[in-house]
């Protein structure tokens, strides 16, 4: 699916960004040092009740970068989840719990964090991980250049000195060096091994949901290379999570082992993990059905449906949100500033009867608002809360014909609109239902498919009257709901002062329920109130599991392995 990821890392921006000094070695020159506690790592320490002491996984595309401050895919998320440990871990309801840190204290206004590292977390060979770690790495990763401006989007717009440092690194190019350039102006404080204390620019409510798993607000060992990554597409490398690297090839697979030194080392159930590269849907399926793989994550969803019933389906639930946008700003057409006739196009749309279609609401269940299940509410789920309050706009032809009426719309002079989509994945049989339920009200649409290398280009330059959307995030839900204000689009197409004011707003709140209030408040606004947007469905995305085996877990957009066992 050609879906915009707000990459929190890595939980979005599209729809998704560190450094003085210290040794703890470089990548490359502890690498001797890191096989030894490889080679340890790897031995089998145990085994499961079965007496299987590893699983393999089909991952459903090839690795590019296990850098974490230059990743933006979540393929790549499979392996650094389980390389690194962030200094929080998000648990399946997307709640951030401590990992690297043993607490933490936020200031009155919420612009000072100050985190209390674990003096039992080491690095893959027994040395510690301290608070100078994380300083060189947040320089590294701000200084690293041009191509990993979308990791670190969050840091500079947070933290307090992050932009101007950015921009001088940039500006200086290759021969910038964090170790030495003067960053007295980045909000980055290291009092002592154990203490990190960082100074925002702005508040972020949902700052502890960023710095979890191998994102680029994880450490990486002080010398690591500053403005290169292919290190990182090696084994021998120090990591701080769970497992370590013993075998890579990135267009193949990824052998991780079950790390003797990890500080959580005896929840750890699963001693080894192979990360095959599968990309077929249907070779997954049939190495499946051999044996040869113990979990399949990318099946097709006729595949899955053959499995209903049986233990071997396992419901994906990720974050991700299928929408339309409606082009209401200034250079989109007349029709869509009429916010009748966005509501009408609503109104006309059985959710319930596009799922069956495409799918099944097992895979595709619809949505009434526009940030998905999967993310942290009050007391819960956000989308639950918002969903237990109810809605008006909901399927209603009759409706819709009445508001077009009111604007002057008929059988005889039919509102006319162009639908845009991009041609792969099941967007054509999507188009396909939506022209039907529109017509079926008088509307009249011309259907537009483009290539789906160009499509995200052609929304951001505003090219279209209505198109669909998919997008992914994993740290909070105004994630979502800020890509629609002015500043965060290429050209405004959600162009409402208003709005923009409502997430500002959000974003200055310290409070956490206030926060979330706000977000509710805010998705209300631009769906229900403007109808900006019309949420379709969520896509759950299906794998299969040999009987028998459990302990997988959803953390955000990717999968924990750790504690699986058979």
């Amino acid at each position: 699916m050609n879906t915009k990821i707000l990459k929190s890392s890595l939980a979005a921006l599209m729809a998704m960004s560190l450094a003085a000094c210290g040794s703890s070695g470089t990548a490359a020159s502890t690498a001797s040092s890191a096989a030894s506690s490889t080679d340890a790592a790897s031995a089998p320490a145990e085994t499961t009740a079965s007496g299987k002491d590893s699983i393999t996984v089909a991952i459903d595309g090839q690795f590019t970068t296990l850098d974490p401050a230059l990743n933006t895919e979540v393929v790549n998320n499979y392996i650094l989840d389980h390389i690194y440990s962030g200094l929080f871990k998000l648990d399946p309801s997307g709640k951030a719990n401590p990992e690297l840190c043993d607490s933490y204290e936020m200031s009155e206004d919420g612009l000072t964090y100050t985190f209390h590292l674990k003096k039992d977390a080491v690095w893959s060979d027994g040395s510690p991980i301290t608070s100078k770690d994380y300083e060189y790495s947040y320089l590294r990763a701000l200084s690293y250049g041009g191509d990993n401006a979308w990791t670190t989007y969050d840091m500079t717009q947070f933290l307090e000195g992050a932009a101007d440092y950015n921009a001088k690194a940039l500006e200086a190019g290759p021969d910038f060096d964090c170790t030495t350039e003067d960053h007295s102006g980045v909000g980055i404080e290291t009092p002592d091994d154990y203490t990190l204390v960082l100074h925002l620019a702005m508040p972020c409510t949902y700052l502890t949901s960023l710095m979890t798993g191998g994102s680029v607000w994880s450490a990486v060992p002080q010398g690591t290379p500053q403005h290169d990554s292919t290190w990182s597409m090696s084994t021998g490398n120090l990591t701080s999570g769970p497992y370590v690297l013993t075998e890579f090839n990135e267009n193949e697979k990824a052998v991780l082992a079950k790390s003797d030194v990890y500080w959580n080392k005896d929840t750890i159930t699963m001693p080894n993990i192979t990360m095959q590269v599968i990309t077929d849907p249907d070779a997954q399926a049939a190495a499946f059905k051999s044996d040869e793989i113990d979990f399949a994550t990318g099946v097709s969803i006729e595949v899955a449906q053959g499995y209903e019933g049986t233990d071997n389906l396992w419901i994906m639930n990720k974050p991700l949100t299928y929408f339309l946008a409606i082009n209401s700003g200034p250079n989109g057409p007349e029709w869509a500033q009429n916010v009748n006739l966005r509501k009408a196009l609503y109104y006309a749309i059985d959710k319930d009867a596009l799922s069956d279609v495409i799918g099944g609401s097992t895979y595709y269940e619809p949505l009434n608002g526009y940030v998905p299940h999967g993310l942290a509410g009050i007391d819960g789920d956000f989308r639950d809360e918002a969903d237990a309050d109810g809605y008006e706009l909901k399927y209603d032809p009759d409706k819709a014909k009445e508001l077009l009426g009111e604007e002057g719309y008929d059988e005889s002079s039919p509102l006319k609109i162009t639908y845009k989509y991009s041609n792969n994945g099941i967007h054509e049989d999507v188009a396909t239902v939506l022209q039907q339920m529109w017509e079926a009200v008088g509307v009249e649409v011309t259907p537009e498919a483009v290539e789906s290398g160009v499509y995200y280009d052609q929304l951001d330059n505003s090219d279209y009257e209505i198109a669909r959307y998919g997008l992914t995030a994993s740290s909070s839900p105004v994630q979502f709901l800020e890509i629609w204000t002015t500043g965060m689009q290429v050209t405004p197409q959600v162009d409402d002062p208003a709005y923009d004011d409502m997430i500002a707003d959000i974003k200055a709140t310290t409070d956490p329920k206030e926060f979330i209030t706000k977000c509710h408040e805010a998705e209300d606004y631009l769906v229900e109130e403007n109808c900006y947007i019309i949420p379709l469905f969520q896509q759950l995305a299906p794998a299969l599991v040999q009987s028998g085996l459990s302990g997988q877990e959803m953390e955000g957009t990717g999968i924990f392995f750790g504690y699986c066992h058979y």
